[in-house]
């Protein structure tokens, strides 16, 4: 049983700030709804550790939560967590919150060639805690929160701090601590905005004909805003299969709506307005999509090839994965300025040995 600190109040969030503000590293982790029980994303709770110490926020409290954003964005207080990816984007967009001075728990896995990554793995390697999976994909909206839920969402951050330790001890033995910190530092630099869905997201949108790709987005558009009404999430309104299915195949007659199988009922009460809303495309002059990527000289797409065998090649001889040794986006960028420049110092040092080869400048 870990013990904690429920903070339901304005008042006890008030109290935790003064008392967080003492330390010098905490654990953070995030619970949310990200579109699977109810429509939207938006953050539940939020779990801190100290090295003895352990409280939940509940988020959904809170409209203003300012007392905690001054503590994730103390600079003097490192903050520990495992995958920041989707939790930055979740407190960038719901409180415009864009914590400093990170160590990801995850990007040290993935720098010591680790195979599982996931937090409930690492916990059980390192400590032999086995979380309940009941929990992995539950509502953190509902109230009240059961005990079991509230034990399952602590013991997220109840032992990341000793999980920094194990990580940064085996990345100190393998020289690796300082490729951490090149990675963590970097954390600042990055666009951390949520970025919802969209109807160009769905798997073989962007090559749709103009008719086509005009009507998947009438009707992604139509899904949503009937998954808003109905507080579902839009998976539930109306599967991706079922919608491209219509974009493939149009309904236009009320009837076919009203007869419509593996949707929610919603869709057959309105059946109407589906019909409409696809007759008025089909009517309509269609929708082109228009790519902004700039494609790459056949010259350069050798040397993107080229690059990417070197770097999986040093890649396998460090036991990692390809990508952290430099992204696709990085070697584009590498490829088309002919630099080595958007390289991260301690990926430069690995590979520029290799690169040299390429051509590529420092």
């Amino acid at each position: 049983m870990v013990n904690f600190t429920f903070i339901q109040a304005p008042e006890q969030l008030n109290r935790l700030k003064e008392e967080l503000n003492q330390y010098t590293e905490l654990a953070i982790d995030l619970e949310c709804e990200n579109s699977l029980h109810h429509y939207g994303t938006y953050l539940c709770l939020i779990q801190i550790s100290s090295s003895t110490k352990n409280w939940i926020i509940d988020a959904l409290k809170f409209k203003d939560i300012t007392p905690l954003q001054e503590v994730l964005e103390n600079k003097n207080i490192l903050k520990v967590f495992h995958d920041v990816s989707f939790d930055f984007r979740i407190l960038n967009y719901q409180f415009n919150i864009h914590p400093k001075n990170v160590v990801d728990t995850q990007m040290a896995a993935l720098l010591l060639g680790k195979e599982k990554l996931g937090l409930s793995s690492l916990l059980d390697e390192y400590f032999g805690i086995k979380k309940d999976s009941r929990f992995q994909r539950v509502d953190w909206c509902r109230r009240p929160l059961s005990p079991q839920m509230l034990e399952y969402a602590v013991k997220d951050t109840a032992y990341l701090l000793k999980l920094k330790l194990k990580l940064e001890g085996e990345l100190s033995k393998l020289n690796r601590l300082s490729w951490l910190k090149d990675e963590c530092a970097a954390l600042d630099e990055i666009d951390f905005t949520y970025e919802p869905q969209t109807y160009l997201d769905l798997a073989g949108a962007k090559k749709l004909p103009p008719m086509q790709l005009a009507l998947l987005h009438a009707l992604f558009d139509l899904r949503e805003n009937t998954a808003k009404k109905m507080n579902l999430p839009a998976f539930m309104i109306m599967g991706n299969k079922i919608l491209l299915g219509l974009v493939a195949s149009p309904l236009t007659d009320v009837s076919s709506f009203k007869n419509l199988r593996g949707v929610h009922a919603v869709i057959r009460a309105e059946a109407k307005l589906w019909a409409d809303a696809t007759k008025k495309v089909l009517s309509g002059p269609g929708e082109s999509y228009v790519s902004h990527y700039k494609k790459l000289t056949l010259e350069q797409s050798k040397k993107k090839e080229e690059f990417i065998e070197l770097r999986n090649k040093v890649a396998e001889g460090f036991g990692l994965r390809g990508h952290i040794l430099a992204s696709e986006e990085q070697i584009i960028e590498c490829v088309v300025n002919n630099t080595l420049s958007p390289l991260k110092d301690w990926q430069r040092e690995v590979l520029e040995k290799e690169l040299c080869s390429l051509g590529f400048k420092g």
